[in-house]
């Protein structure tokens, strides 16, 4: 079975800060996950001998601001306790897909809801595109095919609720584009503290975000964490879903409008 965990950064409302909003996901089979769970493990040990690995959390806003344990880094052990997770994420066998919704690029006529709604479904369009095409080609192989399930990061109760239906929607009638054929169950609702991959896809959400509005950047006004999130993303970029001509953005990354 497929496991895969999803997260945010931003939010879907007009009036946010940020002016994108993105869901991104970290997909990996069942048996795949013990290994990238005990390398997770390991990197916090290496960086916090003293500390049990649930006492910390690879966040991304803390890292990068030297918030909750991070304090005692420092600025600079920080930013390369950063770039070891994307070298760690880099080296597992993980898929990664994502939505990135350009807020200001958007009509007025649109709600906040509709921007949410968008969102989610792109991303469980994306999700989708890869169950299929990895399971055609298991089928090919005359192998197993897999189901995949939804891991969430919990926020409230009516906030998941309300994520909740949008998905047994989406997995029932499916979206304008394509019918569900492989994800089961509703998506379950973790806290993330006490799961690596949550955090992991975290990580890869705040990376697009920022790696996003570091293309309307000068390079010569990047500071030492813009050149961190764009070594970063190309650290990354290959563990993202390709179309068949091995193009990412449309697929494996998809940006809208």
């Amino acid at each position: 079975m497929y496991l895969i965990y999803m997260d945010e950064s931003g939010k879907p409302e007009r009036s946010h800060k940020s002016q994108l909003f993105v869901q991104a996901a970290f997909i990996l089979l069942d048996d795949e996950w013990q290994a990238v769970d005990n390398s997770v493990d390991t990197l916090k040990t290496k960086w916090f001998p003293n500390l049990a690995p649930t006492d910390i959390e690879i966040h991304a806003w803390e890292i990068i601001n030297q918030k909750g344990p991070y304090r005692t880094l420092g600025r600079t052990n920080s930013l390369q306790f950063l770039t070891e997770v994307f070298d760690l994420i880099s080296q597992t066998s993980c898929t990664l897909v994502a939505s990135v919704i350009h807020k200001n690029r958007i009509f007025s006529r649109l709600t906040d809801d509709d921007i949410d709604l968008w969102s989610h479904r792109l991303l469980f369009e994306r999700i989708c595109k890869f169950l299929e095409k990895d399971n055609n080609r298991k089928i090919a192989a005359n192998q197993s095919t897999h189901k995949g399930i939804l891991l969430i990061d919990f926020i409230t109760q009516s906030y998941n609720n309300k994520i909740r239906r949008k998905y047994r929607r989406f997995s029932k009638h499916g979206t304008y584009y394509l019918q569900n054929k492989y994800l089961i169950e509703d998506p379950l609702f973790v806290d993330s503290q006490y799961r690596n991959m949550s955090q992991l896809v975290d990580i890869v959400a705040h990376l697009l975000n920022r790696h996003t509005n570091l293309r309307n950047k000068l390079t010569a006004s990047w500071n030492d964490v813009d050149y961190v999130i764009d070594q970063g993303y190309r650290t990354i970029f290959s563990k993202f879903d390709t179309d068949s001509s091995g193009k990412v953005l449309g697929c494996g990354i998809k940006h809208f409008p």
